[in-house]
């Protein structure tokens, strides 16, 4: 099969490179892995409660969160109903969090906690019609991510044929998602990226990395960054096992409890650590 569309790598890793720990994250002490099938179950579940929500091609989907295993979840959901994801920085100020939400039409945002729910708050009430949230994480009054996929589970029959004629409709060059930059000067811009944009890049560069489904990266560079990103697809093509980092801070401790082969990074984090 090929890969035209960022949801194919779904079925290709199932198909080529199956495995316990596709994907990674840790939780209350522990690493908690995704298998591929697993991976792809959970994907297209949400894909139906995405579905029961109301949720249609062009919707603008954010995700505000650290690196986790969800953020893929929801990645692969969303494009697979032919909605747009649009990930942004966890960071950002509330002015930016505004401008991100109104310039993008923002549908839908899921965040990871509390805590990030505590700094975009203030731009959601500033807002005529903010995006319907949900969080990763239990939030009490809050709408839950949880709650999506129970309701997928509940609606799997209901629309298991309507996706998979939605996702025989999705081309090459369709919309995928929207990456805002950082800008030196003005307003982020939004970089509107098609499924054979994102594809084409880590399409290209897997033929020259000597990566292979033996392997363990961790990975701790924001995904929303379209590097960070591009890798992550690129190591799914490869079958490559990804952990993601519990913070920057943890990078060390976590590259010995997983025994990783290696990262990606910036010099400003090598400089950070060499620092220590």
């Amino acid at each position: 099969m090929e890969i035209k569309r960022i949801f194919d790598l779904l079925d290709w890793m199932c198909a080529n490179y199956p495995k316990e720990d596709a994907l990674a994250g840790k939780r209350n002490g522990v690493w908690e892995k995704i298998s591929t099938e697993e991976y792809r179950e959970k994907a297209h579940i949400l894909a139906y409660g995405l579905l029961e929500l109301g949720v249609k091609k062009g919707d603008k989907v954010i995700t505000i969160t650290a690196n986790r295993p969800e953020w893929n979840f929801v990645d692969m959901a969303v494009t697979m109903v032919g909605a747009v994801h649009v990930p942004v920085y966890p960071t950002l100020n509330t002015d930016s969090y505004v401008y991100i939400f109104n310039h993008c039409e923002a549908n839908y945002l899921f965040l990871s906690n509390a805590l990030q729910f505590k700094r975009v708050q203030p731009a959601l009430n500033k807002m005529e019609n903010p995006p319907m949230l949900y969080s990763f994480d239990p939030i009490p009054g809050k709408n839950y991510y949880g709650d999506i996929l129970k309701l997928g589970e509940e609606n799997r029959e209901k629309y298991q044929a309507q996706l998979e004629e939605i996702k025989k409709s999705i081309k090459s060059d369709d919309l995928c998602s929207m990456v805002y930059t950082s800008g030196t000067t003005g307003d982020s811009k939004g970089v509107m990226l098609s499924h054979r944009n994102l594809t084409s890049n880590f399409l290209a560069h897997v033929k020259h990395m000597p990566l292979t489904q033996e392997h363990k990266m961790l990975s701790f560079l924001p995904l929303c960054h379209i590097y960070e990103r591009t890798m992550n697809y690129h190591y799914q093509c490869k079958g490559i096992s990804i952990y993601y980092a519990e913070s920057i801070g943890t990078i060390a401790d976590n590259m010995r409890e997983i025994q990783a082969d290696g990262f990606c990074t910036v010099p400003r984090v090598l400089e950070t650590i060499a620092a220590k």
